[in-house]
């Protein structure tokens, strides 16, 4: 591919080469019209992706979801509180997850580390599962994604201290879910250096060699979901 770059007076030609020598279709007889937009920022200069990469198509002209069979599925947060000490007066301490309306919780004169990790754990938090184990609480989120960071406050003269770990953290799914999977990259693209701007076309319909896709091939499991594209196994 050449690249040609000028300057009002002069111009500048540089030239780079990607991708294989192979052919990956066949056959092409259908386009999702319009193609779709890479999030380049994802991917380093020089990345190429590769022809027959799949892909959810979320409309013409959409951000296209890049979907590998080893992708991230997604990780719920766990996060551990670790009571430290007991109370000297009775009164309220406060728990704040994702960001969220704290959650008070009483506490009595004389309880100790054990006992405020019961009553912080008897307590309900929306979207949260939380289990005492002595002196420690473990708060495990319902569902994966990137949360805000916990938060324990005393939040008037109770003595409570307290510290929050984050022990997993919460990561989103990255496009995993091989049954989101409705087309497969035209041509390669690749990521130059300075890229501002990325697209690619997505295939409906056609007739692929399924074991050359780089990247280990495409899986049969998604065959069933592209009822328009043949796919050739030649091992």
């Amino acid at each position: 591919m050449a690249f040609q770059r000028g300057t009002f007076n002069t111009i500048a030609q540089t030239a780079a080469q990607f991708g294989g020598s192979y052919v990956i279709w066949a056959r092409v007889r259908e386009l999702y019209q319009g193609g779709g937009l890479i999030d380049h920022t994802k991917y380093a200069p020089g990345t190429v992706i590769p022809a027959g990469t799949m892909v959810k198509f979320n409309g013409a002209g959409k951000e296209v979801t890049i979907i590998t069979a080893d992708s991230n599925v997604g990780v719920a947060e766990v996060d551990t509180l670790t009571v430290l000490s007991g109370v000297t007066a009775a009164g309220n301490i406060s728990i704040k997850l994702n960001g969220g309306t704290a959650k008070t919780v009483a506490v009595a004169e004389g309880d100790t580390p054990e006992q405020v990790a019961t009553k912080i754990a008897a307590e309900t938090y929306t979207g949260w599962a939380a289990v005492a184990n002595g002196a420690v609480v473990t708060f495990t989120k319902n569902a994966s994604g990137a949360v805000a960071a916990p938060v324990f406050t005393d939040t008037g003269t109770t003595g409570v201290t307290a510290d929050f770990e984050v022990t997993v953290a919460g990561q989103a799914a990255d496009g995993s879910n091989l049954t989101d999977v409705n087309g497969l990259i035209f041509e390669d693209v690749c990521i130059p250096d300075g890229c501002i701007h990325a697209t690619c076309a997505v295939v409906r319909g056609g007739r692929i060699y399924a074991d050359r896709v780089a990247g280990g091939g495409l899986p049969k499991s998604i065959e069933a979901q592209l009822p328009m594209i043949e796919f050739v196994r030649e091992d």
